[in-house]
């Protein structure tokens, strides 16, 4: 892999507990590794289908989410535990939205959605905003290359396939990709505000909870999906955003 150094996050603690999740869930640093290199090539290889997934294209993409964070008045972070009436709620509000994958199924307007944060198991939700075009940023793990294998090949075939970021989650610098030091697989939407430059007085947490497994987590194990829940809150109290988690 090799060095990028566009839009990282800066909080060394947010990469040391990548590093324990793996320890603590007996995830491989290597699986990780080859899946964000993975990532990138099936990128690369749908080009030709879809220019904007190039490396400048995605760049763009990038650059034009962080503008859009960044000039929102308030951006809004909604999880898979958010009711309907709670995301009706959000979507009347000002702002943006961020959806944190198949949380955007709850969202019936989609007007204000800035991205759908993603690693691909947002099941017939996620492929509805893909579909639509809306961004979609793109999160490898160990366990998800075919998953996102077969995703982008069906995007890539969309009259309007979404603007992609790529991320990943190793100490690596992978060029193409990016580690916004988010928490542990399958939640990297909590940090991607940060990484962005929000601030933290302009972003609210909707549809997070630290014991109930969320009506929109479309494929997951709930017995893992609670241990998961635990580290979200820890990597939380950490950037002080704990408070909006449900008990």
């Amino acid at each position: 892999m090799e060095p990028t150094n566009m839009h990282e996050a800066v909080d060394q603690r947010l990469v040391d507990i990548q590093d324990e999740v793996r320890d603590a869930f007996g995830w491989g640093l290597e699986e990780d590794l080859l899946a964000a290199e993975a990532l990138v090539q099936r990128t690369y290889e749908l080009v030709a289908a879809v220019p904007s997934w190039s490396q400048e294209g995605r760049l763009a993409s990038l650059d034009a989410l962080r503008a859009t964070l960044f000039a929102a008045e308030r951006v809004t972070v909604l999880g898979a535990a958010a009711t309907e009436e709670e995301a009706r709620r959000v979507a009347q509000q000002e702002g943006v939205i961020i959806a944190a994958d198949g949380s955007v199924g709850a969202l019936r307007v989609r007007n204000r959605l800035a991205c759908v944060v993603s690693d691909f198991d947002g099941g017939v939700h996620l492929h509805s905003a893909a579909k639509e075009g809306v961004p979609i940023v793109a999160h490898s793990h160990g366990d998800n290359v075919q998953r996102f294998t077969r995703a982008l090949s069906e995007w890539s075939q969309f009259d309007t396939p979404p603007s992609l970021i790529l991320t990943h989650q190793t100490p690596a610098q992978c060029q193409g990709a990016h580690n916004f030091r988010w928490l542990y697989r399958r939640r990297p939407s909590r940090m991607l505000y940060l990484a962005m430059g929000v601030n933290l007085m302009n972003i609210d947490l909707v549809g997070f909870s630290l014991n109930t497994v969320g009506m929109w987590s479309a494929t997951t194990v709930p017995e893992q999906k609670l241990k998961k829940l635990a580290w979200m809150y820890r990597i939380l109290e950490m950037v002080e955003l704990h408070d909006a988690v449900a008990p």
